[in-house]
Parts: structure tokens; C-alpha cells; sequence
């Protein structure tokens, strides 16, 4: 069987968050941050994290959701590792990206067995993926770090290295600059990598929405 041809689900950014919201209401009953993602994916939606060994090698992917959406697969050695225990949480959150923007798309699929779910997976032409993959990212990090303790924790920390750079510094400090030394501050209470609130600071235009 050849690769099968999809039509790539092209969403906007604005319609992503509102999913993403959605999904925080329906399923994330307390607002304490970080987001417990792995007790809402098995608790709240009965879906099961499943390790599995050597994923990324064989496969090149750190996880995937079952077509059945009863289990979520990650690397074995990713999970186990506390080095990568951000790195997980995100994957978690992504898988479940696909799951509310794309379970039409793979419901339409037929598969014989795991092994042709991830030929399918890997079988995506490059720009069909690549949208599958932004829109998943753009989901997980909206569900993992909520605007509003973002807005409030980057203000916070602006307003302080503001102070201090201004008095030693005439220059300004341009946004991706105060993004860089923000993120490593805040990261902590989401429990996401600096880059991740580096992406989302720049998504949700955070300047504009505080003003410089």
C-alpha cells in the first residue's frame, strides 16, 4: 500500500487557542500551575502513557497517540530520564493537540496495526506534517502555559530587568533580548523549557498586549 494522501487541516493560531481553552475547561479542574498533564491524560481521559523502548531510534519520534486514543507511546528512555521530564510533558501535551485538531483527519484512515498507524505517521509529505505538527506545538504550549500567569509572571520579571539594565545600559534592550533572560526566570512555575515560554512569549505577543 502507497502513502496515503490527506488534506492538510490548516487552522489559524486564534482557533487553536480557543481548543486549547476548550479542552483546559473540560478536562484541567483546578487553575494551579504546572499543569498536571500527565494525571488530566490518564485521569480525566482514561487514556494510558505507555513507554516504549528505543521510539525515537526506530522511529524518529518521541511519542505518538494510538489511533484508538487509548494509549499515548513515548521513548522509553526520554521518560525514565529526569533530564528530559520537561521534554515529555510537552510531547504529552502535543499528542493531545493531535487528538482535538486532528481526530477528524484520523478517523477517515483505516490502519491494519500499530506498525501501518506509524507508517502513516511517517509516510506524511512534508507540508502536511509540517502543519500537524506547528498546530500540535501551538496546542501544547497554549494548554501548558496559560496567558494570564504568563502575562502576570512577565511583567513581573521585565519590570526588574528593566530597572536594572537601565541603570547601567542607555541601550535599549530589544524584545528578543528581554525574552531570552525572562524565560529561564519564569520557566519554572510551568514546568516547561526556557524555550518553550521563549515561543510562547513571542505568540501571544505578550509587548503588545503590556505595551513597552
Amino acid at each position: 500500500m502507497g502513502p496515503r494522501k490527506i488534506v492538510s487541516v490548516r487552522l489559524t493560531m486564534d482557533k487553536i487557542r480557543e481548543e486549547a481553552e476548550i479542552f483546559r475547561k473540560e478536562h484541567i479542574f483546578t487553575s494551579d500551575l504546572p499543569v498536571d498533564i500527565e494525571h488530566v491524560v490518564e485521569a480525566t481521559m482514561g487514556i494510558s502513557i505507555i513507554p516504549v523502548e528505543s521510539l525515537q531510534k526506530h522511529c524518529d519520534m518521541e511519542g505518538f497517540i494510538s489511533q484508538d486514543y487509548k494509549a499515548i507511546y513515548v521513548d522509553e528512555f526520554l521518560y525514565t530520564d529526569d533530564r528530559y521530564y520537561k521534554r515529555v510533558r510537552f510531547t504529552i501535551a502535543h499528542e493531545i493537540g493531535h487528538f482535538i485538531l486532528h481526530r477528524s483527519t484520523i478517523d477517515n484512515q483505516k490502519f491494519k496495526d500499530v506498525n501501518d498507524w506509524i507508517r502513516f505517521r511517517l509516510d506524511l509529505n512534508d507540508e502536511t506534517l509540517g502543519w500537524f505538527e506547528t498546530q500540535a506545538s501551538e496546542f501544547a504550549g497554549r494548554l501548558l502555559v496559560p496567558v494570564d500567569p504568563l502575562v502576570e509572571e512577565f511583567r513581573t520579571k521585565r519590570n526588574s530587568i528593566l530597572k536594572k539594565y537601565m541603570s547601567w545600559d542607555s541601550k535599549p534592550l530589544s524584545d528578543d533580548d528581554l525574552f531570552s533572560m525572562v524565560a529561564p526566570m519564569i520557566c519554572g512555575r510551568f514546568d516547561v523549557s526556557p524555550d518553550v515560554i521563549e515561543r510562547r512569549l513571542r505568540k501571544e505577543n505578550i509587548v503588545a498586549i503590556l505595551g513597552r
